[in-house]
């Protein structure tokens, strides 16, 4: 593997990393934040957003590793 590579896919576990540690802060909990209202809709959207991030980035270093 070449050393861009290398350095590219470093890159992408380190955001990896933040991601994971987003969404475990991200946690919803209906008995904090209640049902239907703005804090957990909000923490949701968020949660669904760093869930897609988490994939395209996962997918990313798959590829970069098998090339």
């Amino acid at each position: 593997m070449k050393i861009e590579t290398q350095v590219k896919i470093e890159k992408l576990n380190k955001k990896l990393i933040k991601v994971n540690a987003d969404l475990d802060r991200c946690r919803t909990s209906v008995i904090q934040d209640g049902w239907q209202t703005q804090r957990h809709a909000k923490k949701s959207r968020k949660w669904d957003f760093l869930a897609q991030e988490k994939i395209k980035l996962i997918q990313e270093i798959e590829i970069l590793e098998t090339a």
